[in-house]
């Protein structure tokens, strides 16, 4: 059986070509209970870890039952014949064990760091062409999305700069340094000195205002490069005649 699991942008499951209603999830700690298995590696957690994701300082006698309750109304959701879906064994709960599961966000991931350890802006943009959006946007507030939302976040941006998607880098982080002295250089070696200082003063409103500090020197720098272009004929700063040496900027705030 092929089962398709998808978190980021959203939740649905996929179960032989077959989407899982959403009336199907009439239970929320049945879907919850797909979701924290499904993020968790192996799609398998001990029953205490689970209990301490899903019902928090909640007494072993109250949670046990709790527990067993949502994996009965996530295998009727998902229409799994008997246990096949949700399995508690030997103190473990696994999400089909024996079946082949694609979790989108595992798959996210994966293509994702193997693109970072290639250092290969081409696989990133593969990798990124995966991304579906944040995970889980329905569940924001619950603790246990916090830490992997925030680790696929981190890994989408790195992604993004690896990809040269600098316009995509400051959606999402609007106070990226980094981003601002790309797009100013690109700006520049253009010749367009003036573009390029817009975007300067743009990377300066958005550390007042997010961060509450100023740009870094390698901002500084590459504001005098292009003013020392400007008032020599509007070369850009990125021609071999005109360019000024300017120190990289560092990896983001």
């Amino acid at each position: 059986m092929n089962v398709h699991i998808t978190l980021l942008g959203g939740f649905t499951v996929t179960v032989g070509g077959a989407v899982v209603p959403a009336e199907a999830w009439s239970r929320r700690h049945a879907s919850a209970l797909v979701k924290v298995l499904a993020l968790a590696r192996g799609r398998r957690l001990h029953r205490d870890q689970v209990i301490d994701l899903l019902w928090p300082d909640t007494p072993p006698e109250v949670a046990m039952p709790r527990l067993h309750k949502a994996a009965h109304f996530a295998r009727r959701a998902l229409g799994s014949d008997g246990a096949a879906s949700v399995v508690l064994r030997n103190d473990v709960v696994a999400l089909w064990p024996g079946a082949e599961v694609v979790v989108d966000a595992a798959r996210y991931r994966a293509e994702g760091e193997s693109a970072l350890a290639a250092g290969s802006a081409e696989r990133a943009a593969e990798a990124l062409d995966l991304y579906g959006g944040s995970l889980l946007p329905d569940d924001l507030y619950e603790p246990w999305t916090q830490e992997p939302r925030e680790s696929l976040r981190l890994l989408h941006l790195e992604l993004l700069r690896l990809a040269g998607r600098w316009e995509e880098v400051l959606q999402a982080d609007p106070a990226d340094e980094q981003a601002h002295l790309a797009i100013a250089r690109r700006w520049a070696d253009e010749g367009d000195q003036r573009a390029a200082l817009r975007q300067l003063e743009r990377l300066d409103q958005a550390v007042r205002r997010e961060l509450g500090t100023t740009a870094s020197p390698a901002a500084e720098q590459l504001r005098a490069a292009v003013l020392a272009a400007s008032s020599t004929g509007g070369r850009p700063v990125g021609t071999p005649e005109g360019r000024h040496e300017v120190g990289r900027p560092p990896r983001g705030r």
